[in-house]
């Protein structure tokens, strides 16, 4: 997707529900926004459109929704911004990935639909994902893109599978797994919960494990935590069928 459609396109959602107040306005406050697409579905498959309107807007007159399409055949794994968003509420439709072929977006092509707030000046990440029940969500996470020294990266590891609690273990490649004690401990954090931590850049042994069992249910061998980068880690999906997962970075 090219940046200049979803930048013209944000604009576009930003004249339709901020109302004009003279040629001396100024600009609404906004934030920085990244959508990511982490729902593993079964029935529609795994590409999926994503509308946005705002929220509570009537219908169009032919019965269509009044949303725009913010990214077209979104796929599995993919991040989508920044989009520069401005503070308001919005409604966020998944839909069949048909839905744009027509540039309009109706009742039956939804998937999945939520509201959400924006609020100003904030860098937030919003997930396709699901609940700890096993339900279609859009959870949303706050980026702490604040610097870090040269030579470290930052971690944040977020809930968004069909589990319960998890703590996250990880110890950097290949000392921990001769030194136990050098792992660090994320968490516990639960569905739509995050944990964050400063490491030195390197590769780490990654670990998800059951908070309430100790039982290991997801890793990654070698991962690669960047220096001045954000690197979030999303557990997503549902243990024993599709729980993977989706990694999102972000320069610092």
């Amino acid at each position: 997707m090219k940046r200049p459609l979803v930048a013209g396109l944000a604009l576009a959602i930003a004249l339709a529900i901020v109302p004009a107040t003279g040629a001396g306005a100024q600009t609404p406050s906004s934030s920085k926004v990244y959508v990511t697409h982490g729902l593993p579905l079964d029935n529609a498959g795994t590409k999926v459109d994503v509308f946005v309107g705002a929220a509570g807007s009537a219908p169009n007159p032919d019965g269509s929704i009044a949303a725009g399409n913010l990214i077209n055949d979104f796929l599995f794994g993919q991040t989508a911004g920044p989009l520069d968003l401005p503070a308001a509420n919005y409604t966020v439709y998944l839909a069949k990935p048909t839905a744009n072929d027509d540039g309009k977006l109706t009742p039956d092509e939804v998937i999945y639909a939520q509201d959400l707030a924006v609020p100003a000046g904030k860098n937030l990440s919003a997930v396709a994902s699901l609940t700890a029940g096993g339900a279609p969500t859009v959870a949303v996470f706050v980026n702490d893109v604040s610097k870090v020294r040269p030579w470290e990266g930052r971690l944040s590891v977020r809930h968004a599978a069909a589990a319960p609690a998890v703590n996250v273990e990880a110890g950097i490649f290949p000392w921990a797994r001769l030194f136990p004690f050098l792992k660090a401990t994320i968490g516990p954090a639960a569905n739509g919960q995050q944990g964050d931590t400063t490491l030195w850049a390197g590769r780490y042994d990654i670990d998800v494990k059951v908070a309430s069992s100790g039982a290991k249910v997801l890793g990654a061998e070698k991962f690669a935590v960047d220096a001045r980068t954000l690197t979030n880690v999303y557990a997503v999906g549902v243990p024993g069928q599709s729980l993977q997962f989706v990694v999102q970075k972000i320069r610092l």
